[in-house]
């Protein structure tokens, strides 16, 4: 088993031996093949942001799901716990198991929860950033203003995604194709 881990950290992982040594070929290879694959993903998910918003209610109706058997394994097995914590694991792992199935079964009702959520992740983000900005008395006064109105931005844009849902959606989809530009190219240049 040993020698399995040690063929893997040889083909993903530079040689500790030297910081200047070439990466093995298997590695490079690998690496830019997995970066020309995320750029292509990028531009397919701006030739067709359905794809983009599907992608995403896909990856989070799977975390829903794990999650779900992990909470639910956990609830179910470990002695460490006391009974109200192993109760309340068993229930969070059934309800994240059934939303995950729920998301699955209507990927509209999935987007339109990730849109929620990114507007209210903006809105506590806002707050939060306003708070900070002014009650930071050691930040400069520049300082401390930009974080207020960067929060209040933060605000501003949680209303409007709100108001109008098809904005959210186009800034996921914004999020994840940069998201997959910007790993692509760091893959490939991370080969050399």
């Amino acid at each position: 088993m040993q020698r399995l881990f040690n063929a893997i950290a040889v083909f993903l992982v530079d040689s500790p031996m030297s910081a200047t040594a070439k990466r093995p070929m298997a590695f490079r290879a690998f690496h830019i093949i997995m970066g020309l694959i995320a750029i292509a993903a990028a531009f397919v998910i701006l030739a067709e942001p359905g794809l983009g918003i599907l992608t995403l209610v896909l990856i989070l109706s799977f975390a829903l799901l794990v999650l779900g058997v992990s909470r639910l394994a956990r609830g179910l097995s470990h002695n460490l716990f006391s009974k109200k914590h192993r109760a309340l694991d068993i229930i969070a792992g059934a309800l994240s198991i059934i939303l995950g199935l729920i998301v699955l079964a209507d990927p509209v009702l999935g987007a339109s929860t990730l849109v929620l959520l990114l507007a209210f992740a903006a809105m506590i983000y806002g707050i939060t950033t306003i708070i900070l900005g002014a009650l930071a008395a050691r930040l400069p006064k520049w300082s401390r203003g930009f974080l207020v109105v960067t929060g209040i931005l933060s605000v501003i844009f949680s209303f409007v995604v709100l108001d109008a849902p098809a904005l959210g959606a186009l800034t996921l989809v914004v999020i994840l194709t940069v998201s997959f530009l910007v790993n692509g190219v760091e893959s490939i240049v991370s080969a050399f």
